[in-house]
């Protein structure tokens, strides 16, 4: 699994202006059952996607399709790691 990291680059409003693109692109990547969960942090400076991967190349590519990405909105942080343990809700298809 992949934890992308979102850090805010521009201010609220500008984020707010693509977030109705923004959300499109996750429901997207939900119904392919690739995200798992997304939302925004406590202090609202950016937030969080789960995906399910291996390769955090793959999620760089997808991640290239983002609004945010594509209006330079955000910096992205990519974390592997490897689940020892998964839901069975949450196991890959």
């Amino acid at each position: 699994m992949i934890i992308v990291a979102l850090k805010f680059k521009k201010p609220m409003p500008e984020i707010l202006e693509k977030l109705d693109e923004h959300n499109v692109f996750l429901d997207n990547y939900f119904a392919q059952n690739k995200f798992l969960a997304s939302g925004l942090l406590e202090d609202k400076t950016g937030g969080i996607i789960l995906v399910m991967s291996d390769s955090i190349e793959e999620v760089k590519d997808i991640m290239k399709n983002d609004p945010f990405y594509v209006h330079d909105l955000v910096d992205f942080d990519y974390t592997f790691f490897q689940a020892s343990k998964l839901s069975p809700s949450l196991s890959v298809r």
